[in-house]
C-alpha cells in the first residue's frame, strides 16, 4: 500500500546520494508515496541510468584496466558503493542514485534493480545470475493506471546474505543478515537474521548459526581459514 506523508528518514539518507533528481515528485517516489513517473526531472533521472549502464555494460572486457573502469562506473551510475564491489554486466538499474551498496559485495549476470525507493545492501552481500530487485509498486485500482501514478517501498538486504539465482525481492522487503535465498524464490516478506527461505513465495526452512556461534565451534570447517573480506 502507498504511504501518505513523506519519509523523513528516507529523505535524508537520499540527500546524501549520488546524481539524485530531486524535486517533489522525487520526495513522494522515494518516500512510498503515489508520485508522477512522468515528471521531467524523473525523466532525466532514468536517462542518466540508462547511458551509463549502456557504457558499462557494452565496455570491451579487453580493453586495459578493465575492472578499474568498471569500479569507476558503478561509482557513477550508483548512489553509493563500498569497496571491493563488483557486478557483472549486464546490469539494468532504473535510477541507480537509490542504490546503496555495502563493500565487498558481489553480483552475477543480469541483476536488475527498479530502485524507485531505495535499495539498501550491506557488506559482503552475493547474488547469483538474474535476481531481481523490485521496490516499484501499483494500486490494484484499474483507475489508478489511467492517472498513471504508482508508488515505492524500500528493500534492505542486510550484511553477509547470500540471494541464489533467478530470486524476486518484492517491495517494501527487508532480509535479515546471513540469510541464505534459494534459487527461484520470491520473497513477498520480511525474512529473519540467518535463515535459509525458499519457494514462491517464501518460507523460512531453516535458522542457521550466527557468525559468533560459528567462529566460537572448533568443528566449523571455516573457523581457521584466513578473513578475506
Amino acid at each position: 500500500m502507498a504511504k501518505h506523508v513523506k519519509d523523513p528518514i528516507i529523505l535524508s539518507i537520499a540527500h546524501n546520494l549520488n546524481g539524485v533528481p530531486w524535486c517533489e515528485e522525487y520526495e513522494k517516489m522515494v518516500s512510498g508515496m503515489m508520485y508522477d513517473p512522468l515528471h521531467p526531472k524523473l525523466l532525466q533521472g532514468r536517462h542518466r541510468a540508462r547511458c551509463l549502464a549502456y557504457d558499462f555494460n557494452n565496455r570491451d572486457p579487453r580493453t586495459e584496466q578493465y575492472v578499474e573502469k568498471q569500479s569507476d562506473a558503478i561509482e557513477k551510475m550508483l548512489g553509493k558503493v563500498g569497496p571491493g564491489t563488483f557486478i557483472e554486466p549486464p546490469f539494468r538499474p532504473d535510477y541507480g542514485c537509490n542504490i546503496i551498496i555495502g563493500k565487498n559485495f558481489f553480483a552475477n549476470f543480469n541483476l536488475t534493480i527498479l530502485d524507485t525507493s531505495l535499495v539498501i545492501i550491506g557488506d559482503r552481500v552475493q547474488m547469483g545470475p538474474n535476481v531481481a530487485l523490485y521496490t516499484a509498486g501499483h494500486s490494484t485500482s484499474v483507475l489508478s493506471r489511467i492517472k498513471f501514478v504508482e508508488y515505492g517501498l524500500p528493500i534492505r538486504i542486510e550484511d553477509d546474505c547470500w540471494i541464489g539465482g533467478g530470486v524476486s525481492v518484492m517491495p517494501g522487503v527487508t532480509i535479515g543478515r546471513g540469510s541464505t535465498i534459494g534459487a527461484g524464490s520470491v520473497v513477498t516478506r520480511d525474512i529473519p537474521p540467518y535463515s535459509v527461505a525458499i519457494g514462491s513465495p517464501t518460507k523460512v526452512i531453516k535458522t542457521l548459526k550466527t557468525v559468533e556461534e560459528e567462529r566460537q565451534d572448533p568443528n566449523n570447517p571455516y573457523r581457521d581459514l584466513p578473513d578475506r573480506m
